[in-house]
């Protein structure tokens, strides 16, 4: 028996050297496994933040756009009801409606200009300004451009004045005619 003792230390001694070995392998190539997704993560990561940064400065670009294009309607808008309002006052009476209708184009060429001179961040914090400044007063304009804006949409939604509307005449209305009506003789009672 002791000659067959020497042989099974050496192979266990080897197999523990192996093991040791192949735990080392295993630590490694662990190692290299975890650092390798540590920079597969970061990769993505620094994707992802620069795709994000990229769609916000995309859609805050789009949102100026879109907001210089209302500003822009806007101003066109208010041009037009002075034009409106001057022709008003040229070619009505003169009296207190006439220096109304210019006192009101005046205001409102005063407002297409404000409107074209300044950006929408600068109309914005205006706003905000005037907010804080007259809570109140800020509050009833508010509410009456609301007013306004729920009529106005309400008109539009409905056809407005250019499309006919669909009201029933009165039954006593009477329609001319180009050929005078002659009653039938009808059943004697």
């Amino acid at each position: 028996m002791n000659a067959e003792s020497p042989p099974a230390a050496g192979v266990a001694d080897t197999a523990r050297d192996r093991a040791g070995q192949l735990k080392e392998t295993s630590a490694d190539t662990a190692r290299e496994v975890a650092g390798t997704a540590k920079e597969k993560v970061s990769d993505v990561t620094s994707d992802v933040r620069a795709e994000t940064r990229r769609l916000a400065s995309q859609t805050r670009q789009e949102l100026t756009g879109q907001a210089r294009q209302q500003k822009d309607r806007a101003a066109t808008g208010l041009r037009s009801v002075s034009d409106e309002l001057r022709g008003m006052a040229e070619h009505g009476q003169s009296g207190l409606g006439a220096q109304l209708a210019r006192q009101g184009a005046d205001f409102t060429d005063q407002a297409a200009d404000f409107l074209q001179q300044h950006e929408p961040a600068d109309l914005l914090d205006e706003v905000r300004s005037y907010a804080r400044r007259r809570p109140g007063t800020f509050l009833l304009v508010a509410a009456a451009a609301g007013v306004v804006a729920g009529r106005l949409t309400r008109a539009l939604a409905s056809g407005g004045p250019d499309e006919p509307n669909n009201t029933v005449m009165p039954v006593n209305s009477v329609t001319p005619m180009s050929t005078p009506v002659t009653p039938r003789p009808g059943p004697e009672q």
